[in-house]
């Protein structure tokens, strides 16, 4: 419907926020019979959150926790599977280890430049979402789509005299990309 910014995300302002918000849409806050969020503390508050005060105004307003929050909660954690959650948390630790410093996003986008073609050559890596599957999604095919220049990068930065620690830590990645369970 909507973005609406705010300066506070206290339960009191965040209410007000959306109920006025909801007024000036036109719609009639009487027939309001459900609410859900994403379940923060300052929205699903039992005594002080969003929804009690929603509540207090219109008891019809029922809560749920957001469907689709749970949904991508339950998949995001589901996979307990050593390969999948050992493969999920090496591209975490690439995509951290080649944005974490000026010089390696440098080399980074050198190689992509190099490696990647059309208008993947536009992209950057994506940081893992811990709670959203969808995003994570989009992390991984990124990932993917850039894993040439992933390799490449990783070969670089493992050649580095000056910092023995990165390239230390490049090698390991590299190493891990470069198993056949990944």
């Amino acid at each position: 419907m909507c973005f609406v910014p705010v300066s506070s995300t206290t339960d009191k302002d965040l209410a007000s926020t959306i109920l006025t918000q909801i007024s000036q849409l036109g719609l009639n806050l009487e027939h309001m019979c459900g609410q859900g969020d994403d379940g923060a503390s300052n929205m699903s508050g039992k005594y002080r959150g969003v929804q009690a005060r929603v509540k207090e105004l219109y008891p019809l307003a029922m809560y749920t926790h957001c469907c689709n929050h749970v949904l991508n909660v339950v998949i995001s954690t589901s996979s307990q599977l050593p390969v999948i959650r050992n493969a999920m948390a090496t591209i975490s630790d690439i995509c951290v280890f080649l944005s974490r410093s000026a010089q390696r996003v440098s080399i980074f986008q050198d190689n992509v430049e190099r490696e990647v073609s059309g208008s993947a050559s536009r992209q950057k890596l994506k940081p893992i979402c811990a709670t959203c599957w969808v995003e994570r999604h989009d992390s991984i095919i990124i990932f993917v789509t850039l894993l040439p220049a992933d390799v490449s990068t990783l070969e670089e930065l493992q050649q580095e005299n000056k910092q023995v620690e990165f390239a230390t830590k490049a090698a390991t990645l590299l190493k891990s990309v470069q198993k056949c369970t990944f």
